[in-house]
């Protein structure tokens, strides 16, 4: 298969949408900065740790269906893919330090290659601004590429917080795979998590601990009942603490049970109904996930959800 065509050798070309405009025209520029982009993304992906590496394939899956949008394909960005990206950058800030002023970029390799692709993701925005004179670029467009850059700011910090902590994903062995790349991993859950709560109109708050008990990742809904907080990151210690689920807990605490009383130590921290699950790998405990916001029943589903979708894709 020959890959050109001689079409182009005038300088100009089309889109869908669009017939028999310059290459420098602005939709092109703005084409050519997301292509530009995604490779950037894609050295970064040589680079970066495993869950970090997860993240940017998807941000580059969607940077593919923009850039179709665009071309005049079907459309991508809605008011749902900005709140998605919103709740992405949410998720990575709650677990990183995010200076005031300006950052020196250049901590880490996989930090700087994510820095440089934030400037082309900024340099993207300002090409979608001039080519929305002319028309096909929404509101939505411009939204979706000012919090892209501001995802990949927050990653970018994400990389350099490990600093070396983390294996780049070609140099995992089984078992460090598995545990080291929990932080990241954490922050897709409870993404995942959430959704899926809101699927069954449940305003979820929900947390991920390592095997040790300690919070790595959380996310909850804005208008998330305040105790839920606690709750869900204390479910989360309990699983993770007793290793086992909150529900088989709150069957050993009965008044006839083992555990009785169980839920007044660790300074009340143990919590005796369902809604929090162990995080296996490979039959290995590797951290716990804690979901609060609806009745035991709905926690227990969707914690149970959880504990499916780490074990089978993460």
């Amino acid at each position: 298969m020959k890959i050109y065509t001689k079409s182009g050798d005038n300088g100009r070309s089309s889109t869908l949408n669009r017939t028999s405009l310059p290459k420098n025209s602005e939709i092109f520029q703005l084409l050519g900065n997301l292509d530009e982009l995604s490779s950037v993304l894609g050295l970064a992906k040589q680079v970066s740790n495993e869950g970090t590496v997860d993240i940017i394939e998807q941000l580059q899956k969607d940077i593919i269906s923009l850039s179709g949008e665009l071309a005049g394909a079907k459309k991508f960005a809605d008011a749902d893919t900005i709140a998605k990206l919103e709740s992405s950058i949410d998720s990575v800030t709650s677990v990183v330090d995010l200076d005031e002023g300006f950052t020196l970029s250049g901590k880490t390799t996989s930090g700087a290659v994510l820095d440089v692709a934030r400037t082309i993701a900024r340099k993207a925005e300002r090409s979608a601004v001039a080519a929305q004179t002319k028309g096909g670029i929404t509101k939505y467009t411009l939204a979706y590429l000012n919090r892209l850059s501001d995802l990949l700011f927050v990653l970018a910090r994400l990389e350099d917080k490990l600093d070396g902590k983390v294996t780049a994903k070609k140099s995992y062995t089984p078992v460090t795979a598995k545990l080291d790349g929990l932080l990241e991993k954490g922050i897709i859950l409870c993404s995942k998590v959430r959704e899926y709560a809101r699927q069954r109109g449940v305003k979820a708050v929900v947390a991920v601990s390592d095997a040790s008990g300690n919070l790595v990742s959380f996310e909850r809904e804005d208008d998330a009942i305040i105790a839920s907080i606690d709750i869900a990151i204390n479910k989360a210690f309990t699983s993770a603490s007793l290793k086992m689920s909150t529900k088989e807990v709150a069957n050993l605490a009965k008044p006839d049970g083992p555990l009785y009383g169980i839920q007044h130590t660790n300074s009340g921290k143990i919590v005796i109904f369902g809604g929090g699950v162990p995080l296996m790998k490979n039959g290995e405990i590797v951290g716990a996930l804690g979901v609060s916001g609806g009745s035991a029943e709905d926690d227990t589903a969707i914690a149970e959800y959880g504990a499916m979708i780490f074990e089978k894709e993460m």
